[in-house]
């Protein structure tokens, strides 16, 4: 188990903020003097790591969800430690198989421990976006422009307290995938490698297993590549580009037909998430989505400045575009492309949600890099040992004003932000639930939810008796309502879970009406009635445990 409350950690913000400082010094200070040299890659990662873990370190040990989708993503990862066969036993919803196999060490978590290891692998995720983004920047232009524009990314992700960021998201993992074969891109725009367009097809060819919603930004990065390869091989081979990219849909389909489950690899992963955006065409539209988005962006208050910070220095930098280098100006055109995919990535129709903005953050890097390299269009590459000219510091300095600055005052004013997450617990009910979990069952038993509660698989460390870890696709009317209701049916008459919660009524997440609890559909009504007893209802959410189990608790009285 974790400590509840370790005090020790509302000191590191302090120390985050010394990192921080240290690595703007290490952007600014070789502008200054060329007796400040720039931080060897080692020492920029560390100081980097070290900013973004120490920020952050209060909201790791939050012991509760921090948003929804932490717990479905956490408990798809427990479910497969029991049963690593993606879409058998886990249905990842608008997810793909890679964004649950990393979170598999979350999985041995001891309960609300699972939560601070799946926030490190998501820190880790974000760290790995923006190091892979700033070296690919560095390879094209140069290590001054590269350095500067991934302070106020760094900064964002360190200052931020809303929830939505701070989590493992599912928009995490495809970002990592999307940046290292940018890198790789990069790195092969400078020397061409048969082997490396193998390496950069599959990861852009994974990016869309881990969330279908990169594939606007996967497809034009894979576009972007093979016309690279053409103007830059006198005989391109295709080979790579084509087979590398689809080497994940062979190994995903593969795995679904040799384990029978092709049905519920083409039924969620495509179907539905088809008509998740066409069947409510209406309900969060483009327009729709773009303005709830943008109430996001001002209410966490960093990403906006970034943002808008960000906006203004490239408003600067078009002015002075017209003399600048043919490279940088393609530069340019090719990151204001991949700005407009990652727009569409993340603000199509229903993603309403902050986290849906992850897919902005590394096109974004890109943009501001370009710009910065059109601002710094008249200063001449730095001889060894030469001082740099002092438009260099003053437009570098500029960026970081206008993208930078705004976040630190911010944050300054609101120095208590990580305390009041720290200091948080979870509701009693909660406790209570998960302490009767445990008791009704033993470790790596099922538990089935009818209803929105994943953080109950989470908080007694079940697996999950049914593929999805909500039943959202059940209760509401839709296209293929009758393939997630006979699918219910069937796992949880397989699985045969010795808890059953119905998480639909007042007080619970999602399904407040208890005309939509597990009464309303029959054949689970059935099953409930035949072989399980009414123990509790805790917060708004009943429980029921299967007959042979009754033995193992004294029952509580019904209120």
């Amino acid at each position: 188990m974790i400590p509840s409350a370790p005090l020790a950690a509302l000191a590191a913000p302090s120390l985050g903020w010394v990192f921080l400082l240290l690595a703007t010094a290490g952007v600014l200070g070789p502008l200054c003097t060329a007796r400040f040299r720039s931080p060897p890659r080692w020492v920029w990662g560390l100081l980097l790591a070290a900013a973004l873990l120490a920020f952050r370190w209060p909201l790791l040990w939050v012991p509760h969800q921090q948003n929804p989708d932490e717990s479905q993503l956490i408990a798809g990862a427990i479910t497969l430690r029991y049963d690593p066969v993606f879409w058998r036993s886990v249905d990842g919803g608008t997810a793909g198989p890679l964004d649950f196999y990393p979170l598999l060490p979350a999985a041995w978590g001891d309960g609300i421990a699972s939560y601070p290891i799946a926030r490190l692998i998501g820190l880790a995720t974000v760290l790995g976006t923006i190091l892979f983004a700033g070296e690919a920047l560095n390879l094209l232009v140069r290590l001054t422009v590269a350095r500067a524009v991934v302070l106020p990314a760094v900064a964002f992700h360190a200052l931020t307290t809303h929830p939505d960021f701070t989590h493992y998201s599912t928009e995490l993992m495809p970002s990592l995938l999307l940046a290292a074969a940018g890198w790789l891109i990069a790195r092969q725009v400078q020397s061409p490698s048969s082997a490396r367009l193998w390496l950069i097809a599959l990861l852009l060819g994974a990016a869309p297993w881990a969330k279908p919603q990169a594939m606007p930004l996967a497809g034009l990065l894979w576009l972007l590549t093979f016309a690279q390869n053409f103007r830059a091989t006198p005989r391109p081979s295709w080979m790579p580009l084509i087979a590398g990219a689809l080497l994940p849909a062979l190994a995903c389909f593969g795995l679904a037909a040799s384990t029978g489950q092709i049905e519920h690899l083409i039924t969620p992963l495509f179907l539905n998430n088809f008509y998740y955006v066409r069947f409510n065409a209406g309900y969060f539209s483009w327009a729709q989505t773009t303005a709830l988005q943008w109430q996001n962006v001002l209410l966490d208050g960093y990403l906006g400045l970034w943002l808008t910070g960000a906006f203004a220095f490239a408003l600067f930098a078009l002015a002075r575009a017209f003399r600048a280098p043919a490279a940088h100006r393609r530069l340019a055109a090719l990151a204001a492309l991949l700005l407009f995919a990652g727009v569409i990535c993340a603000l199509g129709p229903r993603r309403p949600t902050p986290h849906h903005l992850h897919f902005l953050m590394l096109p974004v890097i890109w943009a501001t890099g370009a710009a910065l390299a059109l601002a710094l269009r008249d200063s001449p590459v730095r001889p060894a040992g030469a001082r740099p000219p002092p438009s260099t510091l003053l437009i570098v300095a500029l960026f970081l004003l206008f993208a930078l600055a705004p976040q630190f005052v911010w944050r300054a004013r609101q120095p208590a932000g990580p305390a009041a997450f720290h200091h948080l617990t979870a509701a009693p009910a909660q406790l209570q639930l998960a302490a009767l979990i445990r008791r009704l069952s033993a470790p790596g038993e099922p538990l089935a939810i009818w209803g929105w509660r994943s953080s109950l698989y989470v908080e007694s460390g079940r697996p999950q008796a049914t593929r999805q870890a909500h039943t959202e696709t059940q209760i509401y009317p839709g296209p293929l309502q009758p393939y997630y209701l006979r699918r219910y049916i069937e796992d949880f008459q397989a699985s045969n879970p010795p808890v059953f919660i119905d998480a639909v009524g007042p007080g619970n997440f999602a399904f407040t009406d208890l005309r939509r609890a597990h009464e309303s559909f029959s054949p689970l009504r059935a099953a409930i009635t035949a072989r399980y007893t009414y123990i509790a209802t805790l917060g708004g959410v009943r429980l029921y445990a299967r007959n042979d189990r009754l033995s193992l608790l004294d029952r509580v009285a019904a209120p």
